[in-house]
């Protein structure tokens, strides 16, 4: 997991493509939730991001949320 995100860093808002906006670890899982302007670009970086690497055991999900809701819905939750 952990080598996973030092791959992914520099495709973080280098490009302005994507933001990371959650990441979620536990039960031997970690989760990362990017917003993209398209799926196709950032699926493009994902790419560049892992190349060269062995095959990392992950799923990529994609859909829209133009409102940023699950973003909002995990921001209420949190206890300040």
């Amino acid at each position: 997991m952990d080598r996973m995100e030092d791959l992914l860093e520099p495709m973080i808002g280098e490009s302005g493509e994507s933001v990371l906006v959650l990441v979620s670890t536990g039960e031997n899982l970690r989760e990362w939730i990017f917003y993209a302007k398209t799926g196709k670009k950032f699926l493009a970086a994902l790419n560049k991001a892992l190349a060269g690497q062995p095959r990392f055991p992950i799923e990529v999900h994609t859909g829209r949320d133009p409102e940023w809701s699950s973003y909002v819905r995990f921001r209420k939750g949190v206890r300040e």
